[in-house]
């Protein structure tokens, strides 16, 4: 695997070479910055034309779609109504409410789907 890498090392080298001699060789009298040119001109062609790996899949266990858990959303809705219940009692009320339904949800979920 090193060995193939270091080729392609080597070939983009040997590469890069070339194209800086093309462009050091670029004399036009009447355009002095055409050099500046080529190398942005190069830089752009290099930028556009490479070709990003597309991501791999990581192979999903299951069903293969990401389960809603009710029980563990229930767990920080009543630490934030234990907290909320002194500052705004009505809304910590409804978040200790929304967490007993959450939990409520969450085990029967989870004893229907063990079955």
């Amino acid at each position: 695997m090193e060995d193939k890498a270091r080729i392609l090392e080597d070939r983009v080298e040997d590469l890069t070479r070339a194209i800086a001699q093309t462009i050091n060789d670029a004399d036009v009298p009447e355009r002095p910055e055409i050099r500046a040119e080529l190398k942005e001109f190069a830089i752009s062609l290099l930028q556009e034309s490479i070709q990003r790996p597309e991501p791999v899949a990581v192979a999903a266990v299951g069903s293969g779609k990401t389960a809603f858990n009710p029980l563990a959303m229930g767990i920080p809705l009543f630490f934030a109504g234990g907290v909320l219940i002194f500052l705004f009692p009505p809304v910590g009320m409804m978040l200790f409410a929304a967490s007993v339904v959450m939990v409520v949800w969450g085990f029967v979920t989870s004893m229907v789907t063990r079955r």
